[in-house]
């Protein structure tokens, strides 16, 4: 297996970057800040992930020199863009502030007890990392940034891959069934869009903003900012695509929840973009 990745930070040339195309985009820096530090971390809760599969060899090895390595080699590489694009945030600052408060969550009580339900969660969070950044390729246009998330939307889909496989290798003996898989997948798309990303955005504003009273109507401004991205980029069909693949169930009711699921997706995206318009009018 090696510790090799698919491509090298060093391959990337940051002094190419166009800061001018993007330094004026909030939004984006929330993103990316947030996704760097989130990315790093990355080497202090996939040890849980490593314990929690002790005994087996070919699973630990490769969560350990292949996933970890990958994941913290995207949090280093958006550290470095945001370094080239705002060299005036204090990056290790903001990152030490968040570390020290979402390393608190990472214990090995959030882990799935199943082997099987566990790797059914990676693959929830893996499509979560993947269409978000497959969302921001297709909405930039610096090129210095497509190609990073590029790079690392291809890697988040190998990772799920992986996770996927070795979701249906555990659940050949433990045969976790729909109700269950449905109930991690609820469960872990929540989180998703919880406390760690409120968590990113917090230390990296305090950290660039001179008014920590305006943290929370800025969190709900960033949140409501996403809205127009995701409507006109986010690629509902693979995502729910990708959440329904490892579901036991046979291929026609699973063509007719992914209809559903897609169209209700829109549909709840577009009522909350009206809504949040009426508000803000």
């Amino acid at each position: 297996m090696g510790g090799k990745t698919k491509w090298r930070l060093e391959d990337i040339d940051f002094g190419a970057v166009k800061r001018e195309m993007v330094e004026n985009d909030d939004r984006l820096f929330y993103l990316l800040a947030s996704a760097s530090f989130v990315e790093i971390l990355s080497e202090v809760y996939s040890e849980n992930l490593i314990m929690h599969y002790r005994g087996n060899a070919d699973t630990t090895l490769w969560l350990k020199e292949i996933w970890q390595a990958e994941e913290v080699q995207h949090g280093r590489s958006l550290k470095r863009y945001v370094a080239a694009v705002w060299p005036e945030f204090d990056w290790e600052k903001s990152f030490s502030g968040f570390m020290a408060e979402y390393a608190q969550l990472c214990s090995m009580d959030n882990l799935e007890s199943s082997r099987a339900l566990e790797m059914m969660a990676r693959c929830v969070v893996e499509t979560g990392t993947s269409t978000l950044y497959r969302c921001l390729h297709d909405h930039v246009d610096e090129p210095v940034l497509k190609q990073i998330l590029r790079n690392i939307k291809s890697d988040e889909v190998r990772h799920y891959a992986k996770f996927r496989r070795l979701f249906i290798e555990h659940n050949g003996s433990e045969r976790k069934g729909a109700f269950a898989v449905f109930r991690v997948i609820w469960k872990r798309m929540i989180e998703i869009h919880g406390e760690d990303g409120y968590i990113a955005f917090k230390h990296a504003y305090l950290c660039r903003s001179n008014h920590p009273e305006n943290l929370e109507p800025e969190w709900a401004k960033f949140r409501k900012s996403l809205n127009a991205l995701v409507i006109r980029h986010y690629p509902f069909r693979m995502a729910v695509e990708m959440l329904l693949s490892p579901v036991p169930l046979s291929s026609y009711p699973k063509k007719i929840l992914e209809k559903l699921f897609i169209g209700a997706a829109r549909i709840a995206v577009s009522a909350l973009s009206l809504l949040n318009g009426r508000i803000t009018s």
